[in-house]
């Protein structure tokens, strides 16, 4: 055989070889998909919520039903004081069934998922964030395609997503702090894909009280307009987080008071600024206040894993500031609207 067939064999075999590998998806191809597999995926599984904050750590388990594109109910597990309820979510209405108080919770203009938490602005997001492709993982028996998401800024890991091959629903979620620390994973047990799921998994019960939750404003991707119909002179920071910005506004009723909510964003991480001018108290439950003070005024500061929240007043205007960011980084925000 000649040296020249022996080539073009090689060449031939190579080819070959190349076309039979699979192609591996691109990571920003991967997020896209990611974000939008619950329109059109139903499932049902048992997830695990895992939430690591400075006071402890907080695990809740619940079974997750979903038929795309916008009906989900969660039915919980653990912890034992939960056990039994349930959140349901029809389109941007929640409905919390309070089993024990035989009452259901109901809200509008807001919606929950497997995916809240960092598919709500993915061109910002690939702004501020690289996405890095490391090598498949196996999640509840399942092949998965797993994706870093590293700050442009930093250089931190800030997310780690596990998005399954085949459908493309992300199976597991881990967030981290600024010093590298886990303070946030959500997985699946198990999931299993389904064509339908009954229509009566999402029936609200008849016989409990309905009870109206927090009165929220339809979210306008127009802060500054949202901002000129507050009725007072609203404040915004002077400083915000390398890739921060103003993505969203609604006003709402927060207990009868006229409330003005700002979301900011890097397309990850965001920050809820909350302002109105007639001292509505903010519940700080479950956040271990603790005094502290902002220049020269007094304020109170809590957390909640890995959120961090921050409330205070000043002349007539009261704010509550509540971002996944650290303490420094969010006293930093809330100084810049003191005057």
């Amino acid at each position: 055989m000649t040296l020249r067939l022996l080539l073009l064999l090689a060449l031939v075999s190579t080819a070959q070889a190349g076309a039979a590998a699979p192609s591996q998806p691109s990571a920003v191809a991967l997020l896209h998909a990611a974000a939008d597999a619950p329109n059109h995926v139903s499932f049902v599984g048992q997830v695990e919520l895992l939430n690591i904050g400075s006071h402890g750590s907080d695990a809740s388990v619940f079974r997750v039903e979903h038929l795309a594109p916008n009906l989900t109910r969660r039915w919980y597990i653990a912890p034992s004081n939960l056990y039994g309820d349930a959140t349901i979510s029809r389109g941007d209405s929640t409905y919390a069934i309070d089993v024990r108080h035989q009452r259901v919770v109901v809200t509008h203009n807001e919606t929950f998922g497997v995916h809240m938490g960092w598919s709500h602005n993915l061109s910002l997001l690939m702004r501020n964030y690289r996405p890095v492709l490391g090598s498949d993982a196996i999640v509840s028996g399942r092949v998965a395609h797993v994706i870093a998401l590293v700050n442009r800024y930093t250089g931190a890991t800030t997310m780690r997503l596990w998005i399954d091959s085949h459908t493309s629903l992300m199976l597991e979620r881990q967030v981290y702090a600024t010093n590298g620390s886990l303070v946030t994973q959500m997985h699946f047990d198990d999931v299993r894909f389904v064509s339908s799921v009954p229509a009566t998994t999402f029936n609200i019960p008849s016989n409990y009280a309905s009870v109206q939750g927090p009165s929220r404003g339809v979210p306008s991707d127009d802060p500054a307009h949202v901002i000129a119909q507050c009725g007072f002179a609203a404040r915004a920071p002077r400083y915000l987080p390398e890739g921060f910005t103003p993505v969203a506004a609604d006003l709402a009723d927060e207990k009868g008071v006229r409330t003005l909510h700002v979301l900011y964003s890097d397309g990850l991480r965001t920050i809820s600024l909350f302002e109105n001018a007639r001292g509505a108290g903010t519940d700080m439950s479950g956040y271990h206040p603790v005094a502290t003070t902002i220049g020269t005024l007094r304020a109170q500061e809590g957390d909640d894993g890995p959120t961090t929240l921050l409330a205070w007043s000043q002349d007539a205007l009261h704010f509550t500031l509540v971002g996944d960011l650290n303490k420094d980084e969010m006293e930093r925000i809330a100084a810049s609207l003191v005057q």
